[in-house]
């Protein structure tokens, strides 16, 4: 177990999401590093799983550490209470498709993901932005105004940092909405008058052993990303998708983690910082630290 950092004792942190993949790793992540830890989310409490109960079984478990609090983060009277006293706010609700996207990327074997596929199919087109998602839940809800509204109130509890789970690029079929509201989201956090140090992360696909149907598609992109690099990017369909390396929600958990705890670490990290920021804690050479680091390199004369 991680020993509790310096840096971490005493402060509070509130997690957007916690039940959810990259949510629920940095909720674990931030107990063992001492940090008082208060998930936000619709259901309140995790759903058990195969995979997770282990963490709630055992009475000395870490996830009885976490205040798994239920609220609407689009209503911050749900959480008014949860919110008072937070140095930092970690956000990882996201939307990749408007309806039936949550059966699809909890799908444990091909046969269930290609049921899900096909009921979203039958339902409705992800494509056709003129109807209205059956769960009235939209790209610009979720994926902006969670964000904007959750940051506004923790800027009244004077939050010291704001870690946002963006995106690289949208996926495959996905609509371009997907990726233009989390870039509105960014541009809110990144300029937002109150002053806190904004973190914005932008994974590309993300596995788990927790959900075994991310496995084999991540070792595809492992070795599709290995062998393209940026050569293809911007030249075939689908290039960022392919060429990106994918990255297991555990390391950037701990990249998150980390960056909360490195006051030098903000603005925008890409894939290739999230490695690095979850290996090595306290680098200065990612996000806008990466930008002051190379300037003072050529200052010194090391780069030309």
């Amino acid at each position: 177990m991680v020993a509790p950092s310096l840096q971490a004792l005493a402060k509070k942190l509130l997690v957007v999401g916690g039940t959810g993949g990259v949510g629920f790793q940095v909720c674990k992540v931030a107990v063992a590093r001492g940090w008082d830890v208060t998930s936000l989310s619709r259901r309140g409490k995790p759903t058990l799983t195969e995979a997770n109960q282990k963490d709630f079984v055992a009475p000395q478990g870490w996830a009885h550490k976490v205040n798994w609090a239920q609220g609407d983060s689009l209503n911050p009277s749900t959480y008014k209470d949860e919110i008072s006293g937070t140095n930092a706010v970690v956000h990882t609700v996201g939307l990749l498709l408007e309806d039936d996207y949550k059966e699809i990327i909890h799908s444990q074997t091909f046969d269930e993901l290609s049921k899900s596929v096909q009921s979203a199919i039958r339902g409705q087109n992800p494509l056709d932005t003129r109807k209205t998602p059956k769960t009235g839940l939209t790209y610009e809800k979720v994926n902006r105004d969670t964000a904007i509204t959750v940051a506004n109130e923790a800027a009244k509890e004077g939050i010291e940092s704001f870690a946002f789970v963006s995106a690289a690029f949208a996926p495959p079929m996905v609509p371009n909405r997907y990726i233009t509201t989390k870039r509105e989201a960014e541009t809110a956090l990144l300029t937002h008058p109150a002053g806190f140090r904004p973190i914005i992360f932008r994974p590309g696909f993300l596995s788990t052993p927790d959900r075994p149907i991310t496995l084999p598609l991540a070792g595809l992109l492992q070795v599709s990303s290995a062998i393209l690099g940026d050569s293809v990017r911007g030249t075939i369909p689908f290039a960022q998708a392919v060429s990106t390396p994918p990255l297991e929600m555990e390391t950037l958990a701990r990249a998150i983690v980390n960056s909360l705890e490195n006051p030098g670490v903000r603005g925008i990290v890409d894939v290739e910082g999230i490695a690095e920021l979850a290996n090595n804690p306290h680098t200065q050479s990612v996000g806008g630290s990466k930008k002051v680091a190379v300037e003072e390199e050529k200052k010194e004369g090391k780069l030309e």
